[in-house]
C-alpha cells in the first residue's frame, strides 16, 4: 500500500470564528423574536401571508444576518 502524496491528503483547519457572532450560536438560536412574529403572521394570514408578513420576513432576514447568517 502506498501513501497518498501530501497534495492530495485533506487539509483541516478550524473554522475562522465569525466577528458578528463570537459565541458560535446556531441559526436556531438567534432571532427568536424575530422568528416567532413571522412564524405567527404566517400561521395567521394562510393564503395571504405572503402579502401581509413580508415586512416579518425581512426583519428576520436582517436579524440573521447581522449575526452573519447568509440567507
Amino acid at each position: 500500500m502506498s501513501q497518498p502524496a501530501p497534495s492530495e491528503t485533506k487539509q483541516c483547519k478550524a473554522p475562522e470564528p465569525n466577528p458578528k457572532n463570537p459565541q458560535g450560536l446556531k441559526p436556531c438560536c438567534v432571532c427568536l423574536e424575530t422568528k416567532k412574529a413571522r412564524d405567527s403572521c404566517y400561521f395567521d394570514h394562510g393564503d395571504d401571508a405572503e402579502k401581509k408578513c413580508h415586512y416579518l420576513v425581512l426583519a428576520h432576514k436582517m436579524c440573521m444576518e447581522s449575526f452573519g447568517f447568509k440567507i
